[in-house]
């Protein structure tokens, strides 16, 4: 059968996207993999356009997609699009938003959504609609059968071992490989070496994506997987990859044997980097050249509220021990709905203090299945249909300044940060390209598109933009579209 798997563009209203990154479609690459008894095509909608050219071509008997909860309403809109153009294209979500929250794609144009790994559900899928078997017999769905109506199957686990994935099948995207970026590492490669998080921060719903439960890779497979990858830079994606001593003492040694020579980007806590530096300089020595630490916050009360387990101090320490052994650091900072002005500066006075240059600021925002949703969710003044808004850069929540005064603070931070020129000189390790270089061109551009988004980002909160933002595409013509759910579910099929 022919499969096409499609990344969706992203929304207009969300900030910072494809301006300062554009990363390949690992879960579409990994469901790709698993699809090897099947023709399959990858089409990436923030690269490529014409998407119904595409797809007359193809003709594809399946689509699927996959996305964060910015993309919610632009899946929608393809699974409506893909109905008009072919009704009995079965339509399949899968992706993160999809494992937590898949009422979020319960409408008629979208058939399957898929709880947890795609690699190999999207594989049962296929065999079942070609065998014309059920697909209520597949653990780990939800059937959608009408308008913000799911049907569940049975429970599964997230995924399988992971050392049985097929490693992504990154050769569907080779002729994009060039234009897949993370800030100055270009071109990069992604890669995913463990799925869910030991820790339990409550803003933050990653380790409820695995019920807690972390797959881990084995070194073996890490490193064979690495020696197949063409580009110098690797962006490991964990959520956090520096977790586990004894494990990352291995995979450099293995990677020190086999004579690899790459740079990596990867996830650490601050704790894990203060408490094991002997770690982090044997890291440094086979490519480590940046780290992305969620240092969050600059004082403690702070800290202990979000569940994070760490202190200020450790924050501050990680920071140096990083620049000891020449490693940038991409911080990540969360401030709170309660910043008066005096916050702001003692969060521009710690950058200053600890020498940061690479900040992302990211208002906090109880997301659906979070632990502190319920906290908040009476607060929230982003409608939750409003998905493009919720990409961790707009506040979503009441703010004690006014909503202009807020972002006016958080560009301030950004401009006296990211766009001094003379602190980029100053303060970049291994990652900076010289400042005379058309690849600093391109970061300062696309900060400089990010400042504009934040400038007036405060009218998005507007009734009329808020309605662009919910927006989910023209309906579709149910009485033209060939539905799978009285042929597969015991439900009844939609009217």
């Amino acid at each position: 059968m022919k499969v096409l798997l499609i990344r969706p563009p992203v929304p207009k209203f969300t900030i910072g996207l494809k301006h300062i990154m554009i990363c390949e479609p690992l879960e579409l690459e990994y469901v790709a993999a698993g699809l090897k008894d099947h023709e399959v095509k990858i089409v990436d909608l923030i690269l490529e356009k014409n998407l119904h050219k595409i797809f007359k071509y193809f003709d594809p008997d399946v689509i699927g997609t996959s996305s964060y909860i910015t993309g919610v309403n632009e899946v929608i809109k393809i699974c409506r699009m893909v109905k008009t153009w072919k009704p009995n294209c079965l339509t399949v979500v899968g992706g993160v938003q999809a494992s937590l929250v898949p009422e979020s794609f319960a409408d008629p144009s979208v058939d399957i959504i898929v709880l947890g790994d795609g690699t190999t559900k999207m594989k049962e899928i296929v065999d079942n609609l070609s065998e014309k078997l059920p697909f209520q017999n597949i653990s780990g769905l939800a059937i959608v059968i009408g308008k913000n109506k799911i049907q569940l199957t049975a429970k599964s686990n997230y995924m399988v071992d992971p050392d049985k994935l097929p490693f992504p099948r990154r050769d569907l995207l080779s002729h994009l490989h060039h234009k897949y970026y993370y800030l100055f590492h270009q071109p990069v490669t992604l890669m995913k070496t463990t799925w869910g998080c030991w820790y339990k921060c409550n803003f933050c719903f990653n380790w409820k994506v695995t019920d807690g439960i972390p797959y881990t890779r084995s070194p073996e497979s890490i490193v064979s997987e690495i020696e197949t990858i063409p580009t110098k830079d690797v962006y490991i994606v964990d959520d956090i990859f520096l977790i586990n001593r004894k494990r990352l003492i291995q995979i450099a040694n293995l990677i020190k044997n086999k004579n690899i020579k790459k740079k990596y980007l990867v996830y650490s806590r601050a704790d894990f980097i203060c408490e094991n530096e002997d770690v982090i300089k044997i890291w440094s020595e086979i490519g480590l050249s940046a780290v992305i630490v969620g240092l969050e916050a600059t004082t403690d009360p702070e800290l202990e509220e979000m569940n994070k387990q760490c202190t200020v101090d450790y924050n501050r320490k990680a920071i140096q021990i990083l620049k000891l052994n020449c490693i940038d650091t991409y911080a990540s900072l969360i401030p709170l709905p309660s910043y008066t002005k005096k916050d702001w500066d003692r969060l521009l006075d710690f950058i200053f203090e600890t020498g940061l240059y690479y900040i992302n600021i990211s208002p906090l925002t109880p997301m659906p299945g979070t632990d502190i949703w319920d906290q908040y969710k009476d607060k929230v003044i982003v409608s939750t249909k409003a998905y493009s808004l919720w990409d961790l850069s707009h506040t979503v929540l009441k703010t004690e300044l006014s909503l202009k005064e807020f972002y006016k603070n958080l560009l301030r931070v950004y401009s006296r940060t990211i766009l001094n020129i003379r602190r980029a000189s100053k303060l970049s390790l291994r990652t900076r390209p010289p400042v005379l270089s058309l690849t600093y061109l391109r970061l300062i551009l696309g900060a400089f598109r990010i400042a504009f988004q934040f400038i007036a980002c405060h009218r998005h909160h507007l009734a009329k933009n808020m309605a662009k933002a919910e927006y989910e595409g023209p309906e579709i013509n149910k009485s033209n579209m060939l539905r799978f759910i009285s042929a597969n579910t015991n439900a009844e099929p939609v009217k």
